[in-house]
């Protein structure tokens, strides 16, 4: 049986990538910046989403996450939400809850991912922090045009080291509509339902 503590731990392998999520979605497509996405002629690629995107006014967005984590073959559900801000700098948070399979239940986890710091709380510990280590890569490929709730979208995808990351990402204002995580360790999915609502995301403290 799984141990109570085990709980953060599955949370950790499955989630991993969450906390620079914000980073690849920058670094891959470039900074935000203001006025609305640019057309460019010929054909769709991995650059001319990038460089739409790089024109694009989402500021931040909300989202909500749902996925597994794998552990000895074992699948424990995630659920949750939280904010992928862009600017004025890159960030994340995140307010989870990890199936345990124990006495604990759901196990809750908050992370603040902000200023090379990441910041994690279980239940009702305290914050605890420590560098991001970074793993960048740019989009490698353009996987084709797809409809999305009836709306036309960009799937791209990069793929550093073991995991994949695949982005949707609107034709009209080049904003990202759903991000997609898959590695060993499980995967995760942040659609995304509301946007440049949230306010900016700070450091915790205990």
């Amino acid at each position: 049986m799984t141990r109570p503590h085990d709980g953060q731990e599955l949370y950790r392998r499955a989630l991993a990538v969450a906390g620079v999520l914000v980073t690849l979605a920058s670094a891959s497509c470039g900074s935000p910046a203001s006025g609305a996405p640019v057309a460019t002629p010929g054909p769709v690629t991995a650059d001319s989403i990038s460089a739409a995107f790089a024109s694009s006014t989402m500021d931040n967005g909300h989202f909500r996450l749902h996925g597994t984590s794998i552990k000895s073959r074992t699948y424990y559900p995630v659920t949750g939400d939280g904010v992928l801000q862009l600017r004025p700098a890159e960030a994340l948070v995140m307010n989870s809850y990890l199936q345990t399979y124990t006495t604990r239940g759901a196990l809750r986890i908050q992370e603040v991912s902000v200023d090379g710091r990441l910041y994690t709380k279980t239940g009702a510990g305290k914050w605890t922090s420590k560098p991001t280590t970074l793993s960048l890569s740019a989009i490698t490929s353009y996987v084709g045009e797809e409809i999305m709730d009836g709306t036309a979208v960009w799937h791209a995808r990069m793929s550093p080291g073991r995991s994949t990351y695949d982005l949707w990402i609107r034709e009209s204002d080049a904003y990202i509509v759903q991000i997609k995580t898959t590695s060993i360790s499980g995967t995760v999915i942040m659609n995304f339902d509301s946007y440049n609502k949230s306010r900016e995301i700070l450091a915790p403290k205990n």
